[in-house]
């Protein structure tokens, strides 16, 4: 179920944009996008949450993971830096992949903007897939539910770290 906080807009024939603002300052919602062990805690929806990661944040690095589903299927997914503004903008080549890293095309490229209000924190994710038939297929797979239910968790990160 999508959270009503969470907006999902497709936009033009190949991207899809997804806004959320948190109860959190730019930079602990950046740490919670860049930190291995915090994205362990939050990262996924409740039904596939990650049990690895590795995250070498630097352009030209890296970060790998695996999502674990209810029956014990595994979800891999990599995402390349190409851009870092600490504290307000990630952009990365987003990809499936294996075990081993390995990409699987197509990728998507993925830019993440944190805008700071003043106490809270809006999160603008818009991905622009390789093409629309690419963005269909995502969408088709349920990643704007799961985004949102990743969101709610993020969400009860930040807010458990507040008040931690």
């Amino acid at each position: 179920m999508i959270n009503p906080k969470t907006t999902a807009t497709p936009a033009g024939e190949r991207e899809l944009l997804i806004e959320r603002e948190f109860a959190a300052p730019r930079e602990l919602v950046f740490k919670a996008w860049t930190e291995r062990d915090r994205l362990m805690q939050w990262w996924g929806p409740p039904t596939w949450p990650i049990d690895y990661c590795t995250v070498d944040l630097r352009v030209g690095g890296a970060w790998h993971y695996r999502m674990r589903g209810p029956a014990g299927e595994e979800g891999w997914g990599k995402g390349v830096y190409r851009e870092i503004m600490p504290s307000s903008r990630l952009v990365y080549f987003d990809y499936f992949s294996d075990e081993d890293g390995t990409e699987i095309p197509p990728e998507a490229i993925a830019e993440i903007d944190f805008v700071d209000r003043g106490g809270t924190t809006l999160v603008r994710n818009k991905t622009i897939f390789a093409s629309g038939e690419h963005r269909e297929q995502v969408l088709g797979m349920g990643v704007v539910e799961g985004m949102s239910e990743t969101m709610d968790r993020l969400d009860e990160h930040l807010a458990a770290v507040a008040t931690g």
